[in-house]
């Protein structure tokens, strides 16, 4: 009778599991046909498309386009413009690392500050460096005024202007790796090279560099895609210095679809091959941290030279972080009139504020960007939480290359995924279920999502390391199903995780311009358009409005970030000299 009774319950259980295994196998086969239709399809279509109605032999349109001499100056300035962005990153981004993680006295405040800018979009930083540093700017008429010059005293724009701009949002990458690698510095390998006769550089050399140099290529990765990729700098300052995102959304204005597939391709090549040759780089150079090992902590004296020099760089970096975001909101304040007029703006108004949220015509963008975000965030979070868990050590094969296809839109540029889903979803197929997707209102939200799955996923990821697999075992030999478990011993574990992910995908797609310049129409027109948009129009109190409510949210959400991951931005301190990586 027990053998019956333990052979029945085990055919029960077995039985119970099939519809588990099956609403599983469900879920993967959907998000593989998603990733498929949505991340893969597109880039074969748009390859296939940049070679015309001849097949192979449009190879020809290639190399047409590179026997052009303004495509090959739009090649050669977009490499440019990544490669000094990393070099600029990189110098700021050590100097503000080096400085917060040895001389800094009051680090949390300083640390929250140089974070800032990668909570504020894009283009609301190029704007309000327009206004600050433009012909016409805060800063140049004032200098102007006061000098009494005949022009303005400077140009702000052309290169120099884009990789100033890609600097200050993008030097956050370098800081925050190189922070978080610098506290992991042996002092024991430092005192070897200190015996054998070594000085300063060879410390540099010896016991500094190999630890901080995976940091440093993954950092130098992130700036250089996202370089590659930036568009609201070189449209809105670049002026006649081509790159190929401009390019690119000339072409798609012009309906040359196929050149705009072309420059698509070439600028996707561009940063596989960078992700790829500096993942492998990284992964050569990874070096396994030690447990057991004392990090090191360099004493310096009360006047040391460094200190000060690294006191007023760092002085010099929180007037330019913390300029652009006061000049937005004094000009909120002020009557359009009064701003294009004055080199200081008097004439304070609420106009701008009333115009925003009483006109339904202007408070529409605000209300899209808000709405297409959440679902961004939403969908993102339903597709790689799930695939982030049963991918952990190596659980299913299917949802790891699953993974895999999630994360291509990493090396991916935002024109890039506009362009092939234009390409997909002009026409109605299956991926769209019989739709053309073109001027609706869920292409841009569907972009937005693509673009924000590595950074959801990568996220998932590492907050599902920290699910301890005997609590998910004994879950469930209490009789609690998978459903059960994830709701309450996975999600309450990952949940810091998951909020930090999606709060940065959130600040992201709220002010995204590339993307929603080549995507938006009438019924899903972002904020970020309508700022740019209101600034062409000369409405640019209505503009720096838009920027200020935007800011005053990403700021509110910085503050929740830190509140649920401050590990990630290095803002825990380290409470012995022994620290566990």
């Amino acid at each position: 009778m027990n053998i019956s009774t333990q052979m029945t319950a085990k055919i029960s259980q077995k039985l119970r599991l099939i519809p588990r295994k099956g609403a599983l196998g469900l879920f993967l086969i959907a998000v593989a046909f998603l990733a498929v239709g949505y991340i893969l399809y597109p880039i074969i279509r748009t390859a296939i498309l940049s070679l015309g109605d001849q097949g192979a032999a449009g190879l020809g349109g290639y190399l047409d386009f590179f026997g052009k001499s303004v495509n090959q100056t739009a090649v050669l300035n977009t490499l440019a413009v990544g490669i000094m962005s990393v070099v600029t990153c990189g110098i700021v981004g050590s100097i503000m690392a080096i400085y917060v993680r040895f001389f800094c006295r009051h680090r949390r405040i300083i640390q929250i500050l140089l974070m800032s800018p990668v909570m504020i979009p894009g283009v609301i930083i190029v704007v309000a460096f327009m206004q600050l540093y433009g012909e016409s700017g805060m800063a140049t008429r004032i200098i102007q005024t006061l000098f009494n010059l005949e022009g303005p005293p400077f140009t702000f724009g052309g290169f120099w202007g884009i990789v100033f701009v890609i600097t200050y949002t993008q030097y956050v990458y370098f800081y925050l790796n190189l922070y978080t690698a610098l506290q992991f510095i042996d002092k024991n390998v430092v005192e070897s090279v200190q015996s054998l006769g070594g000085g300063r550089w060879a410390i540099l050399r010896d016991a500094i560099w190999p630890v901080i140099r995976p940091a440093v290529i993954t950092s130098a990765l992130t700036t250089f895609v996202s370089a590659i990729g930036s568009y609201s700098a070189p449209a809105l300052i670049g002026g006649s210095y081509r790159v190929l995102t401009t390019q690119i959304v000339m072409a798609k204005t012009n309906f040359n679809m196929t050149l705009a597939s072309i420059e698509v391709i070439v600028l996707l090549l561009m940063g596989i091959i960078a992700t790829l040759g500096l993942t492998a780089l990284r992964r050569h150079y990874e070096k396994a941290t030690s447990t057991r090992a004392v990090y090191w902590s360099p004493q310096f004296s009360h006047g040391h030279f460094w200190r000060g020099l690294l006191a007023a760089l760092i002085a010099i970096q929180m007037t330019l972080v913390l300029l652009p975001v006061v000049v937005i909101f004094y000009l909120s304040c002020m009557s359009t009139s009064s701003i294009m007029m004055e080199p200081f703006p008097t004439d304070f108004t609420w106009e701008n504020y009333q115009s925003v949220f009483t006109n339904p015509r202007t408070f529409q963008p605000l209300e899209n960007s808000l709405i297409m975000s959440a679902w961004a965030v939403l969908a993102g979070l339903i597709l790689t939480v799930p695939i982030a868990l049963m991918a952990r050590r190596g659980k299913s094969r299917s949802a790891g290359v699953i993974g895999w296809m999630l994360m291509l839109p990493w090396c991916m540029p935002a024109s890039v995924i506009a362009i092939d889903l234009i390409n997909v979803f002009a026409q109605p197929n299956v991926f769209s279920f019989g739709r053309s997707l073109l001027g609706t209102f869920e292409i841009l939200p569907i972009a937005y999502t693509i673009m924000a799955l590595p950074l959801l996923l990568s996220s998932s990821q590492v907050a599902a390391s920290g699910v301890r697999a005997h609590t998910e075992d004994a879950s469930r030999s209490l009789g609690a199903g998978p459903l059960r478990t994830f709701v309450f011993v996975a999600l309450p574990a990952m949940i810091g995780g998951i909020l930090s992910g999606a709060i940065l995908v959130f600040v992201r797609t709220m002010g995204e311009y590339t993307m929603s310049a080549l995507l938006y129409g009438v019924y899903n027109r972002p904020i970020s358009v309508s700022i740019v948009t209101n600034m062409q129009e000369y409405h640019i109190g209505v503009a720096m409005a838009y920027g200020t409510l935007v800011i005053l949210l990403c700021c509110i959400l910085l503050f929740v970030l830190l509140k649920f991951d401050h590990q990630r931005f290095g803002l825990e301190e380290s409470t012995s000299s022994n620290v566990e990586p």
